[in-house]
């Protein structure tokens, strides 16, 4: 039995969530002069940080082109992007070069690789947190 390949699916659905962010984030910038976001509901009400914390920052520090910042708040940000733009423009290219070259392909590895990195972030920030009483 061959394992299906996801990426008919997942190359128009990151090009379009990626369309969209972009135009909500110009939005947000640009219309509504970027307005403060709300706190986090997970460490406002239980005092921990979550997987995703620093997520938000990470973004609008990558927007802004401080990747090492971005690294700092959450790095599962900044990998996430690099790795998606890899694929983007891989499958761009062996797309427009009719289907034949070297390309990115999903896998299921790329996606535990992912949820792993945030699951170590957010242990690491945790223990630096009651451990040590650091704050990050």
């Amino acid at each position: 039995m061959e394992q299906r390949s996801w990426d008919r699916e997942l190359y128009p659905a990151l090009v379009v969530t990626l369309a969209v962010g972009l135009t909500v984030f110009l939005i947000w910038h640009f219309c509504m002069d970027a307005p403060a976001l709300p706190t986090c509901w997970f460490f406002t009400h239980w005092h921990i940080y979550c997987p995703a914390c620093g997520g938000t920052r990470a973004m609008i520090a990558l927007a802004h082109g401080h990747v090492m910042q971005a690294c700092r708040w959450n790095p599962a940000v900044p990998v996430g992007a690099i790795s998606v733009i890899a694929y983007l423009l891989t499958q761009t290219i062996w797309r427009l070069r009719g289907r034949c070259g070297w390309v990115l392909r999903y896998n299921d590895y790329w996606l535990w690789a992912f949820l792993l990195l945030m699951a170590v972030n957010c242990l690491v920030r945790n223990l630096l947190w009651f451990g040590l009483g650091i704050a990050l």
